[in-house]
């Protein structure tokens, strides 16, 4: 081995020991869903131990492996529910259970409360609460999205509300969608409308129509954009809210107002797409950096009003950017009164975080543009010399 040789395998050998030395210095990094370490709020506790008596029958053998799984996910609600049985029933040995509950796979539960249940067939905490809340509340309520008046289109294209819709299917809502047509009746236990971003002018008849739905106690979301909020004066009048003079589209920097009970709590970034600001007596949600609103409700005497100035955070294409999902649902529970899971931490948005704290983000930045940058300056200046020692 030649000298030049030499100096690479030991330069190779001093990076390796900065590297190793660097993994063992370094403070551990939280990569979980940390979704448990959020059950202590006190809006999830109080819930869940208001949880009646439950009896779960899980569609595995205990010592399977679906039955581990299943275990392991209810485990953490233990110390809630007292008054809990579960069931593990191997169904190679109760086909006429399978049958009965339509059971897809092992590991399915079905969830019984006196004489009613549900299938829970996926380990998601966001669907289990859910199908509890339609569960011990029979007339949990419908959310109706008005399809008409040409509004977003509620197919499965970039700028879609399909994936949406069919998200709060999965999490045991109970969501159709409908065209407004004259004389139209609404069952009593719709509880929400969705008026998502009507392009067109609503006629005089349909205006009434919203009216009298809020008058009757059902909850109204409007979905906004710059370019048709203009457009919208009876909606305008309805939600109390008028376009701002002076428009403000920045989406970089959102406050979400902790003073309200959608936002409070909330510590998941969002993603917007071009936002409608207005001017409101109404209580702010959302704003930008500068403090024009974009998001606001309104309670009447009869049902409660959400105006949010900007359809597409909710969009295919959006959806599952940071915590827009998350930020939805609470708008929805809020809308249909749902005040007792608003701030039920949502799992799907912290699936794939990295958490780190000040200190990590100190320490990485300093290695990433500061430490690597020089040590790696520092060896092209040696190269650099040694190859001129040699040559000369």
């Amino acid at each position: 081995m030649n000298r030049y040789h030499f100096k690479q395998a030991l330069l190779g050998l001093l990076l390796l020991a900065v590297v190793m030395w660097s993994a063992l210095m370094v403070p551990p990094i939280k990569l979980t869903s940390g979704y448990f370490d959020q059950i202590k709020n006190q809006d999830l506790s109080a819930w869940l131990h208001e949880i009646p008596a439950l009896q779960i029958e899980v569609m595995a053998a205990h010592d399977s492996t679906a039955g581990r799984y299943v275990e392991n996910f209810l485990t953490p609600l233990m110390p809630y529910w007292s008054d809990l049985t579960v069931d593990y029933v191997d169904p190679t040995r109760h086909p006429e259970k399978v049958r009965s509950y339509g059971i897809q796979s092992r590991g399915d539960m079905v969830i019984h409360h006196q004489d009613r249940h549900f299938v829970l067939s996926s380990l998601s905490y966001e669907t289990l609460f859910n199908g509890l809340q339609s569960l011990l509340n029979p007339r949990a309520g419908w959310v109706l999205v008005l399809d008409d008046f040409g509004s977003q289109s509620l197919g499965l294209e970039t700028v879609g509300l399909g994936r949406w819709i069919n998200m709060l299917q999965r999490l045991n809502y109970h969501v159709t969608t409908m065209a407004w047509r004259p004389n139209l009746s609404l069952p009593n236990d719709v509880k929400a409308i969705v008026l998502a971003d009507p392009q067109q002018a609503l006629p005089e008849p349909a205006f009434q129509w919203l009216q009298q739905q809020l008058q009757a106690g059902v909850g109204l979301w409007w979905l906004s954009n710059p370019e048709s909020m203009a457009s919208q004066a009876r909606l305008s009048l309805l939600f109390d809210a008028w376009p701002a003079q002076n428009t403000d589209n920045n989406s970089g920097q959102i406050n979400y107002q902790a003073s309200h009970q959608i936002t409070r709590d909330f510590t998941y970034p969002t993603i917007w797409q071009g936002l409608a600001t207005f001017e409101t007596d109404g209580q702010t949600v959302l704003s930008t950096e500068s403090g024009a609103v974009f998001a606001a409700t309104h309670e009447s005497q009869f049902g409660r009003l959400l105006l949010v100035g900007d359809s597409d955070f909710i969009n295919n294409e959006l959806l599952q950017s940071g915590g827009n999902q998350s930020l939805s649902l609470r708008m929805l529970d809020w809308v249909m009164g749902y005040d007792n899971r608003i701030n039920v931490p949502d799992l799907s948005a912290e699936k794939s975080g990295l958490f780190l704290t000040e200190d990590h983000i100190i320490l990485m930045s300093t290695i990433l543009l500061l430490l690597l940058p020089g040590f790696g300056l520092l060896t092209a200046v040696w190269l650099w010399f040694s190859n001129r020692r040699r040559k000369t």
